[in-house]
């Protein structure tokens, strides 16, 4: 199966070096005082350095970067003078692996697109390069433009990682996220342009932009799924998923921020689209499984809870990508397919889950599953003082809404392996569009039924009394019990 090769924001090297900010002028000190050791076969910026960052990191790492899933970084390492600033920083970065943000184990090298492991040859570079006092070198010998491009980390010029969009949509006016929200799930409409959409479309590439970091996740039937440091959706050539047409598009907003005078925010998130042309063939409707299970209470002060859950496949299917998702007391993660015949494969191994990278991890080529065989999933948690994100290690934390409860989620986007040869432009088959527009009705009453909840608990709290208090908590619970967050 021919995989189209493109790039996506998860191939983005985004350094979230925003919490190592504290001591740049120390750093710079540091810098200063071993340049005087320089040798002149040294490694230098222009020679060595800038190299390793332009193929890895200035995607994001550049001058008003751009933003990725919610995440900005913090400087640019396109130029020696910021570059040389951060050196120490990066070094350490380097050398514990926390930089290039990427969950799978080196054992799935070559395994998924976009992925990012730094050759050791690339790593000993740049530590060699701050050891020696972060010299610049010649400017003569900087990549050019054509060898910074083949790196695969450019923008495109639209400035949009899918390239120019076909549709772009966004909310009708900010949402206004107040000081007292702490966790808020709202659904939201995003109006669609007048005679923009009207017509069923099939989505070849999808594009969240979260308004910032407080935006916890997106979901969408058509735009899959917006977490921190995940990219857009990118599907292989004859993948799609179809996108009825409509006024409007709904999304699944979770807001996540500490509470507190002077802490409201404002989100405006936007969201582009990609169809495929006239035309073009789609083989392979996409499907997703969230495969979640809410069976389990994590003990207090636990650093090692296992949970475990399986799914069955009941015909040929090609699975297309992986995303695993827990909260802050998520630890690592395996996804394992048993075959028919007993054998086991490990799919992905994340050995130490990042909750600020949500990574969808996606097949060079999609993996041909038979029917018969079983998806075994094993999440870890760390409920302990030890862990620096716990929010109480003192309680026992069960699956639930709130980013401080936690969830055991493993969704996968996959297809059956019988191609529909359905041709872009011609008729829809009657049961993909109902189900397209099934999906899309599905949120829309959702909103009328969140709305008349809330409404219903303030009409009883203002006769109790007690308006005030119950205003404050439906603005954040209302939508709560009505749906669980399914981040992945």
């Amino acid at each position: 199966m021919h995989v189209k090769g493109t790039t996506t924001l998860g191939a983005a090297l985004a350094i979230t070096l925003v919490a190592l900010a504290p001591g740049l002028s120390a750093q710079t000190a540091d810098v200063t005082a071993v340049a005087s050791a320089r040798s002149t076969d040294a490694p230098t910026f222009y020679a060595d350095a800038l190299p390793v960052f332009q193929r890895n990191c200035v995607a994001c790492h550049q001058p008003d970067g751009p933003d990725v899933g919610g995440i900005t970084a913090p400087m640019s390492l396109m130029t020696y003078e910021t570059a040389r600033r951060w050196a120490p920083r990066i070094k350490r970065a380097v050398e514990s692996g926390y930089m290039p943000p990427w969950g799978a184990h080196v054992q799935h090298k070559g395994t998924f697109k976009d992925e990012r492991y730094l050759e050791d040859a690339e790593k000993q570079a740049l530590i060699d390069w701050v050891d020696a006092g972060a010299p610049e070198g010649d400017p003569a010998q900087a990549p050019t433009a054509a060898e910074a491009a083949a790196g695969g980390t450019t923008l495109p010029p639209s400035g949009w990682w899918i390239g120019e969009p076909d549709l772009v949509v966004q909310f009708a006016e900010p949402v206004q996220v107040p000081d007292s929200v702490r966790d808020w799930q709202p659904t939201v409409r995003m109006p669609v342009p007048e005679g923009a959409h009207s017509e069923p479309k099939w989505v070849s590439k999808a594009e969240l932009r979260p308004g910032g970091p407080w935006v916890h996740h997106i979901v969408s039937s058509h735009m899959g799924v917006g977490v921190p440091g995940r990219g857009p959706f990118t599907f292989p050539e004859g993948w799609g998923v179809l996108i009825a047409e409509d006024p409007f598009i709904t999304v699944n907003m979770h807001y996540h921020k500490e509470p507190g005078p002077g802490t409201a925010v404002e989100d405006m998130t936007r969201a582009g689209f990609v169809f495929y042309e006239p035309g073009d063939v789609i083989d392979y409707v996409v499907q997703t499984d969230l495969n979640f299970t809410r069976q389990f209470t994590i003990p207090a002060g636990d650093p090692n809870f296992e949970v475990k859950h399986e799914r069955a496949f009941e015909e040929d299917t090609y699975l297309l990508s992986m995303g695993p998702h827990m909260h802050y007391r998520g630890k690592a993660m395996k996804y394992e397919l048993e075959y028919p015949d007993g054998s086991m494969e490990t799919l992905l191994w994340v050995p130490d889950y990042d909750f600020s990278w949500q990574f969808l991890y996606e097949y060079e080529e999609p993996l041909f599953v038979p029917a018969g065989s079983t998806l075994h999933m094993t999440w870890w948690f760390d409920n302990s003082a030890e862990n620096a994100f716990n929010p109480d290690p003192t309680a026992d934390v069960v699956y639930g809404a709130a980013t401080t409860d936690e969830m055991a989620n493993a969704r996968i986007y996959f297809a059956p392996v019988t191609k529909r040869g359905i041709v872009v432009g011609e008729e829809i088959p009657a049961d993909l569009l109902e189900k397209a527009r099934a999906r899309e009705e599905r949120r829309r009453r959702a909103i009328g039924v969140r709305a008349a909840f809330r409404a219903s608990r303030e009409n009883r709290a203002t006769a109790s009394g007690s308006s005030a208090r119950w205003r404050d908590i439906t603005l954040i619970a209302a939508i709560l019990p009505m749906r669980t967050c399914s981040p992945r």
